[in-house]
């Protein structure tokens, strides 16, 4: 299935294994990621927009480690590139393509979340 090579699948299973001792866990902390990704995305663009390396950073950090928990690998890489621009890098043609990249892997993420919890 496509969604094991942009998810990682022990990432999943840990997560699923804290419903044994508090069930629905898993479902809140997709529901958490799902509800709080796309605000982070709008953060690190506010921040680029207004020269903000460092409100970058922090954004982009608190998003990078949210999908390592969610096994977003493919979102962590990204993140974890734009984490670390200085200001002189922000307005660049390589700082727009990761923010192309950005929102393309973490749209794909939230689907593939929302798969493997379908009552939300």
């Amino acid at each position: 299935m496509a969604h094991q090579s942009l998810l990682d699948p022990k990432a999943l299973e840990l997560l699923r294994m804290l419903d044994r001792d508090r069930p629905g866990a898993f479902s809140e902390f997709v529901r958490m990621f799902v509800h709080e990704a796309p605000d982070l995305v709008r953060k690190m663009e506010h921040a680029q927009v207004a020269g903000d390396a460092d409100g970058l950073g922090k954004a982009a950090h608190y998003l990078r480690s949210a999908a390592l928990a969610m096994g977003a690998t493919d979102l962590v890489a990204v993140c974890q590139e734009l984490e670390h621009l200085a200001n002189d890098e922000l307005m660049d043609e390589a700082t727009n393509a990761r923010f192309v990249e950005l929102r393309r892997r973490t749209r794909d993420a939230l689907i593939l979340l929302l798969q493997e919890v379908p009552q939300i």
